[in-house]
């Protein structure tokens, strides 16, 4: 094992982190307990280390040393009916991390890090479900490293860049054949439908590199304005490919095993979107903070899902190259939230986010679940001395929705009904 995915594995060992269903596309966007409340409104104005990831710009703002540290409990569930069958997707729990830190090298530079997960997805279905040629588990998982650099232009003005360094794991398995007819027996055996089953597992990984840049700008003394944009990640994933499958006809005759069979490598390109976004924050009076913010992804990047397999190593049958078409499309991410400080100690978040679904109508599959979001929050913190605590709990609803699943030779109509995923976040900050 190369000492890059040791290092890999170690660290998505240490953070715990995971993955969820219910997001449009497959990104996620729950970064601090905070932002989670207020519907992710921290883009113009974000008063802790978490301004990593909502807007970099912003840590010209934090005098000293500020970090963060926290996690997202994710719980989502969703019934899937398929050619009248019923199943109920519950992947449990999830949990990904997030943890900043900010430090003040001058007057006018600064310096952060961020750890936090941009994107995930995972599916599980029972191995015998009627759709299980589409997919029976799937699960992509990221990490991000991303150390930010900010300069304060002027007093009302703020830039930054950043880095972003992302490693991705993913696997799918499905079940192609299960005891079907694939064929027939060649001469100069009898004429003998073959009859067939299959079950691939496809696992691999992947190191990708981006950036991010980050613009903050004070209106007016109590009305700020950020923007951020991420680029790009492409991704090259490698890793192998685990066949299991059997043949047989239905006289008492052996046969070869005509279906591919063992390991193989294998070999995928994903590239992750890049994404635009705009906030403001308001203060109507000192104790209360309103915010908007909105993300325009664009996912019609993620136009195929290709990968390339070498023989497998017990006939030397080459699978064919699997390419899905996907074809999404760019779509917006909307938030609202307030902030009020009660008292010296005391403040409560509210939000609310409507998520767009980008998935094309025509290439829906059972990998994730499509349908728009709409997420309410609430949350609340307490500071005493250096430390702030921040609590939060939200409610994704998934917009029900029908479609037709495809593979090009089996189809099915499927409904996605009563969507909905418990978001329970907390994160402990530091200042010094």
């Amino acid at each position: 094992m190369s000492p890059r995915r040791v290092f890999a594995l170690i660290m998505l060992a240490t953070f715990a982190y995971s993955t969820s269903t219910l997001a449009a596309g497959f990104g996620l966007y729950e970064a601090s307990a905070r932002g989670n409340a207020m519907g992710g409104v921290l883009v113009g104005d974000t008063g802790d280390a978490s301004a990593n990831y909502y807007n970099p710009a912003n840590m010209t703002d934090l005098s000293g040393t500020h970090t963060l540290l926290g996690v997202t409990a994710i719980h989502p569930m969703l019934d899937v009916t398929a050619n009248g069958e019923k199943n109920n997707l519950d992947s449990g729990w999830f949990a990904p991390p997030h943890a900043y830190v900010t430090q003040q090298l001058t007057d006018d530079w600064f310096i952060g890090f961020g750890l936090y997960t941009e994107y995930g997805l995972g599916t599980k279905y029972d191995n015998d479900w009627n759709l299980k040629w589409s997919s029976t588990e799937t699960t992509l998982e990221t990490i991000t490293l991303n150390p930010n650099l900010a300069y304060k232009v002027t007093d009302r003005l703020s830039v930054a860049a950043g880095l972003r360094v992302m490693y991705l794991d993913f696997e799918h398995c499905k079940t192609p054949y299960d005891n079907e007819t694939i064929g027939a027996l060649p001469p100069p055996y009898p004429p003998l439908p073959v009859i067939g089953s299959m079950r691939t597992r496809v696992k691999g990984d992947s190191w990708g590199y981006g950036y991010n840049l980050g613009v903050s700008y004070k209106i007016l003394d109590n009305l700020d304005a950020g923007f951020v944009y991420r680029s790009r990640v492409r991704h090259t994933v490698k890793g192998d490919v685990d066949v299991n499958s059997s043949a047989h006809t239905t006289a008492p005759v052996a046969i070869p095993n005509p279906l591919p069979h063992g390991s193989a490598s294998a070999r995928g390109e994903i590239e992750l979107p890049p994404s635009w976004t705009a906030g403001l924050n308001y203060r109507p009076i000192e104790r209360l903070n309103i915010g908007l913010a909105a993300i325009y992804t664009e996912w019609s990047t993620y136009d195929d899902l290709t990968m390339t397999f070498g023989p497998t190593l017990s006939n030397h049958t080459k699978l064919q190259r699997s390419s899905e078409p996907k074809n999404w499309k760019d779509v917006w991410r909307l938030g609202l939230g307030t902030e009020y400080l009660l008292t010296e100690r005391w403040s409560i978040q509210g939000g609310y986010v409507y998520d767009m679904d980008p998935i094309n109508k025509s290439h829906t599959d059972t990998m994730l679940p499509p349908g728009d979001r709409h997420i309410f929050s609430t949350g609340v913190g307490y500071t005493v001395n250096t430390w702030t605590f921040n609590g939060s709990y939200g409610l994704i609803m998934m917009k029900s929705c029908s479609r037709n699943i495809s593979n090009g030779n089996k189809s099915a109509s499927v409904d996605f009904d009563d969507g909905f995923a418990h978001l329970i976040a907390l994160s402990v900050a530091k200042s010094f």
